[in-house]
């Protein structure tokens, strides 16, 4: 138990001696997320050109572990999928304005049937607090709604946006960490 209290005390103290970088980083995520947003197009082809950097990576990858996982019965599968995640990177990264329209369509279906699911879950279960679960479906249906109503013209904010969002939250949590730090 010792040495479990004096681990977490020297994490807890080298964290507090690099609470500047935690706060640098948080401005930094900050000030990207403003830039999603203000450049909303431009975020979006940059997000969607990594997503397919990130498909293309797995794909290759994965066929590598094809090969290496002969004898285990899904060579045929993981060579499959690996071929498919290559070519959809590849496909994405080439053709981000339509990628960018495709994944667009996707979330907003995802959020429609979310929000149902979250929405029908909530009344029918009733569970403590159910009513935060079907404010959230009710919200994920909206969107998903609004973005599906708007689509081709949503695609060419909507995922800027979202990762503009999702930069600026994350750089908040990264301000207020290392701010405690600092304190503690």
């Amino acid at each position: 138990m010792k040495v479990l209290v004096a681990d977490v005390a020297d994490s807890l103290d080298r964290a507090h001696k690099m609470w500047g970088w935690y706060l640098a980083l948080g401005v930094a995520m900050i000030a990207l997320g403003a830039y999603a947003i203000t450049y909303g197009m431009a975020a979006t082809l940059a997000s969607i050109v990594v997503l397919g950097a990130v498909c293309l990576a797995a794909g290759i990858l994965r066929v590598a572990a094809a090969f290496q996982s002969h004898g285990a019965g899904h060579f045929a599968l993981f060579l499959m999928l690996g071929i498919l995640d290559i070519i959809v990177g590849w496909m994405l990264m080439q053709h981000a304005v339509a990628g960018a329209l495709v994944v667009t369509l996707l979330l907003a279906l995802l959020f429609v049937f979310e929000g149902i699911y979250g929405l029908v879950g909530a009344l029918w279960l009733q569970f403590p607090y159910y009513g935060w679960v079907a404010f959230s479906g009710i919200v994920s249906l909206v969107l998903g709604i609004l973005l599906w109503a708007e689509w081709p013209i949503s695609a060419t904010w909507f995922i800027g946006f979202a990762v503009g969002l999702n930069f600026i939250m994350s750089g908040v949590a990264w301000s207020a960490l290392a701010l405690k730090l600092k304190a503690a």
